[in-house]
């Protein structure tokens, strides 16, 4: 990317995103702006977000280190930001094994259901 200013480190790149939000907010309101005032926010603006995703490729590169060759198919530049980031993968959570069946002996006895009583019995006599 042509220009000497670039995104260092993950703060610049969260107060470049702070930056942002204020300028679409501002550009938003038409009366506050001038037209030379909104041409120099856009710029300024337009610039940042470039910045942004500049850097936010080179953290995928560095992450992704086959995106180096898929950015450079699409003609997109990336900012270096070092040797690739070793992640482990995630393994699957363990499924917890089924509880063992009690033994008939420690099965506990079930008590013999009682009928219930007929409450309207009383109407048939």
């Amino acid at each position: 990317m042509s220009g000497a200013k670039v995104i260092k480190d993950d703060e610049q790149y969260e107060k470049a995103r702070v930056a942002i939000l204020d300028l679409a907010d501002r550009l938003d309101d038409p009366l506050l702006l001038s037209d030379d005032e909104r041409t120099r926010t856009m710029r300024i603006y337009d610039r940042t977000t470039d910045l942004m995703r500049f850097y936010r490729r080179g953290e995928l590169v560095q992450l992704f280190p086959g995106l180096r060759e898929q950015y450079k198919i699409l003609g997109l530049e990336w900012q270096e930001l070092g040797d690739p980031i070793q992640v482990e993968p995630e393994l699957p959570a363990e499924k917890p094994l089924p509880p063992e069946p009690i033994p008939e002996s420690e099965q506990p006895q079930q008590m013999p259901i009682k009928s219930k009583p007929n409450l309207m019995a009383w109407l048939d006599d």
